[in-house]
């Protein structure tokens, strides 16, 4: 889970929670790039694969928090820290130069993922289920 390498501030480092890039946020509760581009309910392990894939020293820390939170359920929990810059303040990575350009990317990456491809058909089957149902009621 962790994959830090020797050197550099963990301080430094750049942290991406996932309200950072979840679609059901609104940008008053951390949303901070645009829907259109924003995923469905983002997991930390799920953005540390995409920044993994990369290249980029990172560490995934699950049990963190984000403060704008309101409700505390599992997949919400979690954060990656990342190293962007070197201690000289160049970038680390060719096409990715600051936080809001590795949230596009890591937002743009996580639907390819194998694990969101492996969901798609469960939650499919789960939400198709519920429209064959009969509704009681008054006539």
């Amino acid at each position: 889970m962790v994959d830090v390498l020797e050197g550099g501030d963990l301080k430094k480092w750049n942290c991406i929670y996932p309200a950072y890039i979840n679609s059901n946020r609104s940008i008053k509760r951390g949303r901070r790039i645009p829907k259109e581009i924003a995923v469905e309910n983002p997991t930390c392990q799920e953005i540390g694969d995409v920044v993994k894939s990369l290249g980029l020293r990172h560490e995934v820390q699950p049990r963190k928090h984000y403060t704008r939170e309101l409700d505390r359920e599992r997949w919400q929990l979690g954060r990656v820290k990342v190293q962007l810059l070197d201690s000289d303040g160049s970038p680390l990575h060719d096409t990715i130069k600051s936080k809001g350009e590795l949230m596009e990317y890591v937002a743009t990456m996580i639907p390819k993922l194998k694990s969101r491809s492996a969901k798609g058909p469960d939650q499919q089957q789960a939400s198709s289920s519920g429209k064959n149902k009969k509704k009681k009621g008054k006539k």
